[in-house]
């Protein structure tokens, strides 16, 4: 891989999408998961649950792992000055944008669907404040950009270390020691006391647990793209990270970590149970990303451009989606149907109306802007690397 600036990094454009994808599938299964949600079936399926947990274990650490790539690229070309206005723009404009027109819907339908009398807007306005290191409450699916914007002021610090020659030494000797087969999957191994000191684990309730889990994630992911010699230990050992997210995962399911984690969320607290999965997610987490991350670099197709309307449409799509899968929901699950026949009819529809709904928000001059599409379709010509 060419280092020049200008080289853009297609299969980073590609892994982003199918990010946004994954998420989007997440939330059309949560209606018929165990757990609690906005929006819920009366039939629920077990191994949906599952599925949803492995889905939850790495989707999201991925989310923003390639974010951290993003923040490295971004770097490159920019000041620490324009860093910051760049994601202000990019992040917390849509935010407020999406915020003030998307959560209020999505508030109305969860109390009605729940029966709970007393929703409306002037209830949703009249009192907004929320937990840290939410800050406000009701973000919905939006919780995702509040991360995000605060790992880029947070991590800016330490990624001007990175790139200065204290911290290139480190990458360096990182690097080098990440040169044999395999070695890189040891990453995780520095994390995992970490993780299981803080009560580090992903979890619903976007804790400062959460919050140390996916920062971490973030940081790794500015980490590996700021070293070729890192880039290329993820693509030569995407195998032998597979290997390591299954056996961990399987181990995981096997030994109870589905009840262990409704328990945890609930009263997160050491015990011997926390003792074991707590390693058990770090280094599943980490091998599912070196190898979706690896695979992506090895895919032929994702070596070429993305097609710059679908990369232009991915913010708007992933503000869109949940309402709109919520809004279907409410309907669908209170018909006198089976479960399967539900989701074949939410997955599609949703689906559909979130991509048509975002590539018009995309192309509007001026609304694009406020929905986090980069100004102007040369921006994408220009080549510049770039994964937000």
């Amino acid at each position: 891989m060419a280092d020049g600036v200008g080289q853009r990094l297609s299969y980073l454009d590609w892994l982003r999408v199918l990010a946004v994808v994954g998420v989007f599938v997440f939330h059309t299964l949560r209606p018929f998961d165990d757990a609690d949600w906005h929006v819920k079936n009366a039939e629920r399926s077990e191994g949906i649950s599952i599925g949803i947990a492995f889905l939850g274990l790495w989707g999201l650490a991925f989310f923003f792992l390639l974010s951290g790539a993003g923040a490295w690229l971004a770097l490159r070309w920019r000041t620490a000055g324009g860093f910051v206005k760049e994601r202000l723009l990019r992040l917390l404009l849509p935010f407020v944008i999406a915020y003030v027109l998307l959560s209020p819907p999505q508030y109305l339908l969860e109390e009605s669907h729940h029966g709970r009398p007393g929703a409306s807007y002037a209830a949703f306005f009249g009192d907004l404040a929320g937990d840290a290191p939410l800050w406000l409450r009701d973000t919905y699916h939006l919780w995702f950009l509040v991360y995000l914007l605060q790992f880029a002021l947070l991590g800016l610090p330490i990624f001007l270390w990175l790139r200065g020659p204290h911290g290139r030494r480190l990458v360096d000797r990182i690097a080098r020691w990440c040169t044999r087969r395999g070695t890189i999957l040891l990453l995780a191994v520095p994390l995992v006391p970490v993780h299981l000191l803080l009560l580090a684990a992903p979890g619903p309730e976007h804790g400062w647990g959460e919050f140390l889990f996916f920062f971490d994630f973030f940081v790794v992911g500015f980490l590996v793209l700021s070293d070729d010699r890192l880039i290329a230990a993820v693509r030569r050992d995407a195998g032998p990270g597979l290997v390591l997210g299954i056996v961990a995962f399987v181990t995981g399911v096997v030994t109870g970590i589905i009840d262990f984690l409704e328990g945890w969320w609930e009263d997160p607290g050491y015990s011997w149970a926390y003792l074991w999965y707590s390693p058990l997610i770090t280094l599943a987490v980490w091998g599912w990303l070196v190898a979706v991350l690896g695979g992506g670099m090895r895919l032929r197709a994702f070596q070429r451009p993305l097609p710059a309307p679908l990369a232009r449409a991915a913010m708007p799509f992933f503000l869109v989606h949940q309402p709109l899968i919520l809004l279907i929901a409410y309907y669908v699950v209170d018909w006198d149907a089976g479960l399967w026949t539900k989701y074949a009819v939410l997955m599609p529809a949703a689906f559909l109306t979130s991509a048509l709904l975002a590539w018009l928000l995309s192309t509007l001059p001026g609304i694009s802007t406020l929905f986090g599409v980069k100004r102007g379709p040369a921006a994408v010509a220009r080549g510049r690397e770039r994964v937000d």
